[in-house]
């Protein structure tokens, strides 16, 4: 249910917003709105990992901590390292690699907590003629690079297959929507896809299955909170609050659910509480004491451990200038 379809006005006027050339009258983050609590900005795309922020919105957890959150909604991805770099938002919530690839190139950000991991939301899908990895020799692949997809891909490959990248023909997409689709319509043999074209391509397509999912790799594809650094040196408190509310958010999931599925999507434009409800089943949506639990670095799977090899693995690949964490954690490790 991750979309990218939001129109172009919508994200240029946010844009402009946020730099101060909308003529909105909005005070700055760190200061005293009219209301008396601190303005905050966050921003993140269309999909279900983050919106239980819209939880800690609409049942006032953020306003009892004195914290005038706003929430921007931005679909291109590909503006959020200048916004969290240059301070337009405080805190950005994305994909964990695309976070990490951003800290690691320059982007003036730390790491705030785990939001969720896929848990089967996403999955390669291919015909029935193709029943493992080793099968997809010579075949094409469609899938986003840009997309946590693609790590999840290739770390499949690497840990369950004979095969390397280069004996697969990767069709690159302009997103995992349009991956799904190009499988639906026959034009390649195997799609990285999550929902709704996962459910839709495996009810509709004769003889598609999933190969590999991501509850195969819970590792692979999750998604984190980051925040502005100067912003978190100046907010301490603030920063704190604002975990705080997730951590609440995810409590009232727990004990109201159906309500917590209409709060979530009453945030996004176009999406249905039975659309979160069915995103959730591929999802494992992290509290406090998972959160504490990645934190504990004795523990095996700690997050530490496991933003270690992405960047690593993205450095690998030429996309990261360096794979030294330190300061991406500085939060966390104090």
């Amino acid at each position: 249910m991750k979309k990218k379809l939001a129109a172009i006005a919508l994200s240029l006027c946010l844009l402009l917003s946020m730099a101060g050339c909308g003529g909105g009258s909005s005070a700055p983050a760190g200061s005293d709105s009219e209301n008396g609590l601190t303005k905050v900005s966050m921003a993140f795309c269309t999909w279900t990992g983050y919106a239980p922020m819209f939880i800690a919105q609409e049942e006032g957890f953020f306003k009892d901590k004195g914290i005038d959150m706003e929430i921007q909604v931005i679909e291109d991805e590909s503006t959020y390292a200048s916004l969290i770099t240059n301070g337009q938002i405080q805190f950005l919530a994305t994909a964990q690699d695309p976070n990490i690839k951003m800290f690691a190139n320059g982007a003036n950000s730390r790491y705030v907590l785990t939001m969720d991991k896929s848990f089967g939301a996403d999955a390669l899908v291919a015909g029935a003629d193709i029943k493992t990895l080793d099968d997809l020799k010579g075949k094409t692949v469609a899938l986003d690079k840009s997309a946590s997809s693609y790590y999840f891909f290739l770390k499949a490959l690497e840990d369950g297959s004979t095969l390397k990248e280069e004996d697969i023909n990767v069709q690159d997409m302009g997103d995992t929507t349009e991956a799904g689709v190009a499988f639906m319509g026959g034009q390649v043999d195997a799609a990285i896809m999550w929902e709704p074209e996962l459910s839709e391509a495996l009810d509709e397509v004769e003889g598609a299955h999933t190969v590999v999912t991501s509850k195969d790799y819970p590792d692979t594809i999750s998604d984190s909170l980051v925040v502005n650094t100067a912003f978190a040196e100046e907010n301490p408190d603030i920063v704190e609050a604002v975990a705080e509310c997730w951590y609440e958010a995810i409590d009232y999931m727990k004990e109201n659910p159906e309500k917590a599925n209409e709060l979530m999507a009453s945030g996004f434009e176009e999406v249905t509480a039975e659309d979160i409800a069915n995103d959730i089943n591929g999802l494992e949506f992290i509290g406090r004491e998972e959160n504490t639990a990645l934190n504990d670095e004795s523990n095996e799977e700690n997050i530490f451990a496991i933003c270690q090899e992405m960047a690593a693995f993205w450095m690998s690949k030429g996309e990261c200038e360096t794979d030294d964490l330190t300061e991406y954690f500085a939060l966390i490790k104090k």
